[in-house]
């Protein structure tokens, strides 16, 4: 697939849940130190917030226009099309950045930006990701 620029929507404030137990990924609606609050198949549901990881949008879309959020595991492309690496997506708060972190080989650390052709390919809380056409992969 080539590269195609996504128009990126306006930046606002949104965040998935991840239930620890049930491993069910869900938009969260509000959050505090206590409770996670989400609205799951059109009712309100509350967690108890140390049962859940929670992510934030980064802003961008990928090649897909879906969302990218902190811990999802992205696969680059080069200009060429041909698969860089996969990476999972982190928030550096000494750069104060979101940036890339190569999970395999060859796959270093960057920063991610509009300009890449990236597809979000699963999360760091589901339990399989499949490294197919990464042959070095551990």
């Amino acid at each position: 697939m080539e590269f195609k620029y996504i128009r990126q929507p306006t930046y606002g404030y949104r965040f998935r849940g991840c239930h620890r137990v049930s491993g069910r990924t869900f938009p969260v609606s509000c959050f505090d130190d206590d409770c996670v609050f989400a609205c799951i198949d059109g009712e309100t549901a509350v967690f108890d917030r140390e049962d859940c990881d929670i992510d934030q949008w980064t802003g961008l879309l990928d090649q897909d226009e879906q969302m990218v959020f902190t811990n999802d595991i992205v696969e680059v492309r080069n200009t060429v099309g041909r698969p860089v690496g996969l990476f999972t997506v982190r928030y550096n708060s000494i750069e104060g950045r979101h940036i890339l972190d190569g999970m395999t080989p060859g796959a270093n650390r960057s920063r991610l930006t509009v300009h890449q052709d990236v597809r979000v390919v699963g999360n760091t809380h589901e339990r399989h990701i499949s490294r197919k056409g990464y042959e070095h992969a551990e």
